[in-house]
């Protein structure tokens, strides 16, 4: 690896260090951590824009129940957090919180890296699809004509528990970002990645 040269003394300095040790001058080209919790800031956001996905999804469970629909309806959430941080450097979420993803070079990611960061959340998705499936093709679900009829019918779908185990160990996975250095979360680590303030 290139040694990094403080461009004020001509020291060499650490990666990713904000004030060179030698001369207490701030590094050219550092980019400021974003922390955990602007990071779910922005991820409450990017929530908020797939509401309407959201509310049709509680639709056709209480009163479409299409497996089409149900297919369909995930398909914006597998593309949207890598295509718009490849082509963007954010999701619209980030961009409102002023926090962008880059490379180890401080640039956007490509789209392979983008998805590789999203793999924790693709695997997440397809559980939660795999289990959702299951459940509407499920004889008991597609005659249920009330709320307590479709709660038994999702409390008997043996993927349920399989899901709730994987969502809590991407949670798990995102809080990491609050104790490591540069506020990496695993699947920041996975693709080399940096979740940074935008310069000003």
């Amino acid at each position: 690896m290139k040694p990094i040269i403080c461009t004020h003394c001509g020291q060499e300095v650490k990666e990713w260090v904000e004030f060179c040790p030698h001369c207490a001058e701030p590094m050219e080209g550092y980019s400021h951590p974003a922390g955990f919790w602007i990071r779910v800031v922005a991820q409450i956001v990017d929530f908020l824009i797939f509401i309407p996905i959201v509310g049709l999804g509680i639709w056709n469970t209480f009163s479409l129940k299409s497996t089409i629909v149900l297919v369909l309806m995930s398909l914006p959430g597998l593309v949207y957090k890598p295509f718009m941080e490849s082509f963007f450097g954010a999701t619209i979420g980030k961009m409102a919180c002023g926090i962008k993803v880059i490379d180890e070079k401080g640039k956007k990611l490509s789209l392979s890296k983008a998805y590789l960061r999203f793999f924790p959340f693709l695997i997440q998705a397809g559980v939660n699809l795999a289990g959702s499936l299951f459940l509407f093709l499920s004889e008991p679900f597609q005659s249920a004509t009330s709320m307590m009829e479709i709660s038994q019918a999702q409390q008997a779908n043996f993927l349920a528990p399989l899901g709730t185990g994987v969502n809590v160990l991407v949670m798990i996975e995102c809080i990491v970002a609050a104790f490591t250095f540069r506020k990496r979360a695993l699947h920041d680590m996975l693709a080399d990645s940096f979740c940074v303030y935008k310069e000003s």
